[in-house]
């Protein structure tokens, strides 16, 4: 499974024992529960809010599979297909399965499922006989999503024998090649001048097929009763976003538990999986804090400028209502989409209505979090890792993509999530340095790759009900390494603590903090900075399984006036430092100056990094190679010993340090001297 370095950091164990949808005892510290989606829990298809392509069989969620002989139409038409009045807004979004036509007259009833209704004596009986030139007439399918096709058959009524289509050209689209307007970009797949066979019945190799066109080119009256689409195999892109799910109150979310399984259809001569491009379903999640992620904003009428607006703004004059988003091809009134402060606005100041894609389009970010980092499942087993989303929220959405060809696919079998109520009803966090808790500037900025001392000050707030906290928990890159804690309106220093290093950083225990001991709090912790941008995460920290509780960022300390939980460095170019410790050294074995200490800090780096350091003597020959390697952005610690490759003492004299760190950009070169003495 490919994690970003955001999923690496928080993953944690592999192993899972099970997935029992169920409510922790009460002993166990902490209210847990799981919601589960899949296997014995929810099925994908109750929580699903869109799917295309994406079947549940047998509990789990997968590319739907074709299998030899059966008819595609028939499987889109129990997911829904649906006939368009004309064709439709929007073409590259996946989605619904539909179909539709170029005639004005069949456009004037209902629709033509009766094509697509696996029933041959339901056709378009007499709409095609009209005495008119029937050449252009046309036919469209788009199947939702892009689906392995090898075959195609047509035919007219069986009643009515002879008005099968004596012309025809058939134009397939594969759903990702589109024209400069967004239309699909047709291929020719097969053309008949002259066709004298009442069942069309088309063999052609596999291909990939989400558009297809059936093209008359004879003049004479037809009829059609059926089209069918055969494949074999997985659909090889295919999609699933969940409804919002709602529970209840604000949560804090735990631990993120999924099985996947793949799935292989081809087995070669001896029996063994051919070689194949690992299939991959790729799951993001986000969580919110009301019950729509879109963000609503007016527009002015003279400047084009546009303003957010609040969705309670007009609530206590305006009466709600329940809008509905009209389909524009169909004129379905589909799910409920405005609020009453956007919709009453008048119709020339009504502006963009935003949702996040890929966290780059601003949607309602003061109550919902972008999708999480993408985590890309592309083998058989268990994930367990937490959620790592803000919180306490009382909304979760998630959704997958899976990416395959027609052999090979994922399955997700079961997706389960653990909550817990919140520690407290709010925790604000606020980072500033500890030489300097107000900046002139309000900026918290230091000099990058040294070592600083910070303060993390921290507010929590109750209500009713929280049963508290016990601990604080500090990440960042690098990880923060803990220097003290204090404690009360004149802050105190705290000693009967437990600090435990972590893989990012460390938590801190101490004795409960419910409502009635609430006090301030502030961390101190020393950090040494190496990107420009370094948040620094922070988290409350429970009784038994209770998921952490994260902490905001906000205004936790009249003394201190960041208000920000990120620090920055004051360069924002690359950086690369070097120190040495002794400059001169004596490498006796009396264990005094026996080795030089060599502090590497690469800073601001986005890539990895050809690191090589090298010692030669005064004429200009290498005497050791000490590294040549590649590294990312951190602090490095290495040592030279006074001896040369072949491990002999070097004589005594100066030798030099040369460094070369080569990036895409550049490459950062320094020499340094040291001194070696008997």
């Amino acid at each position: 499974m490919r994690l970003s370095r955001k999923w690496l950091v928080a993953m944690r164990s592999m192993a899972l024992a099970g997935f029992a949808l169920a409510t922790l005892p009460a002993d166990s510290g902490a209210q847990l529960q799981s919601w589960r989606v899949g296997g014995a829990g929810l099925s994908f298809t109750s929580q699903a809010l869109s799917q295309s392509g994406a079947l549940e069989i047998d509990g789990g969620l997968q590319p739907l599979e074709l299998q030899a002989g059966q008819n595609l139409i028939e499987l889109l038409r129990a997911s829904g297909l649906q006939w368009l009045n004309g064709q439709p807004p929007d073409f590259t979004a996946p989605g619904q399965p539909r179909t539709w036509s170029n005639d004005g007259l069949f456009n004037q009833v209902d629709g033509p499922l009766e094509l697509v209704d696996g029933n041959p004596s339901t056709s378009s009986l007499s709409i095609f006989k009209a005495a008119r030139n029937q050449a252009g007439a046309a036919f469209f399918w788009d199947l939702g999503a892009p689906f392995p096709i090898n075959r195609i058959r047509f035919f007219p009524d069986p009643n009515d024998p002879d008005a099968f289509i004596n012309g025809f050209q058939i134009l397939v689209n594969d759903g990702e090649s589109y024209n400069d307007i967004n239309r699909p970009d047709y291929q020719l797949l097969r053309r008949v001048e002259v066709n004298r066979d009442m069942v069309v019945d088309i063999d052609f190799a596999p291909l990939q097929g989400r558009y297809l066109q059936l093209v008359v080119l004879s003049k004479a009256a037809f009829n059609l009763a059926e089209f069918e689409i055969y494949g074999v195999g997985f659909v090889p892109v295919a999609s699933y976003e969940s409804e919002l799910h709602s529970f209840g109150s604000a949560i804090n979310l735990g631990d993120l538990r999924l099985h996947a399984t793949r799935l292989r259809r081809l087995i070669d001569d001896a029996g063994g999986d051919t070689e194949a491009d690992a299939p991959a379903a790729v799951l993001q999640l986000r969580t919110g804090a009301d019950d729509t992620p879109r963000a609503y904003f007016r527009r002015d009428r003279d400047s084009g400028a546009q303003e957010e607006v609040s969705l309670t703004e007009f609530e206590s004059r305006l009466p709600r209502r329940a809008l509905f988003r009209q389909d524009a091809a169909t004129g379905q009134l589909l799910e409920e989409v405005d609020r009453s402060a956007y919709a009453d606005l008048p119709v020339a100041e009504q502006g963009p209505v935003r949702d996040f894609v890929q966290g780059d389009v601003r949607g309602d970010v003061d109550n919902w979090s972008p999708w999480s980092p993408p985590l890309t499942i592309d083998t058989t087993g268990f994930v367990d890792m937490p959620v790592g989303l803000p919180g306490p929220r009382e909304y979760l959405q998630f959704r997958l993509n899976f990416i395959g060809d027609a052999d090979n696919a994922i399955r997700i079998d079961s997706l389960q999530v653990e909550f817990s109520p919140g520690l407290v009803s709010n925790a604000i966090g606020e980072v500033a340095l500890a030489s300097d808790p107000r900046p002139v500037n309000g900026v918290l900025e230091v000099q990058g790759g040294i070592d600083t001392t910070f303060t993390y000050d921290i507010r929590t707030e109750f209500s009713a009900g929280e049963s508290g906290y016990r601990g604080l928990r500090l990440e960042a890159f690098p990880a923060p390494v803990f220097g003290g804690l204090l404690r009360g309106d004149t802050l105190t220093p705290v000693d009967d603590l437990v600090v435990e290093p972590t893989a990012s950083g460390f938590d801190v225990l101490f004795a409960p903090v419910t409502a009635a001991n609430n006090e301030p709090l502030r961390v101190l912790f020393n950090l040494r900075l190496l990107e420009h941008n370094t948040p620094v995460h922070a988290w409350l920290l429970g009784e038994g399984d209770a998921p952490p509780h994260p902490i905001r960022a906000g205004d936790a300390n009249q003394a201190v006036t960041t208000g920000v939980i990120n620090a920055f460095t004051v360069e924002t170019r690359a950086v690369v430092g070097m120190e040495l410790r002794p400059s001169i050294i004596t490498p006796n074995g009396d264990g005094r100056n026996d080795l030089v200490s060599i502090q590497l800090v690469l800073a601001q780096f986005a890539a990895d990094l050809d690191i090589d350091i090298e010692i030669f003597d005064f004429a200009g020959h290498r005497v050791r190679k000490l590294v040549s390697t590649r590294r990312s952005a951190g602090a490095y610690d290495h040592v030279w010993d006074g001896r040369n490759d072949g491990g002999s003492l070097v004589p005594p004299g100066i030798y030099i340090l040369r460094t070369a760190v080569i990036s895409d950009a550049q490459t950062f070169e320094s020499s340094r001297t040291i001194g070696v003495a008997y």
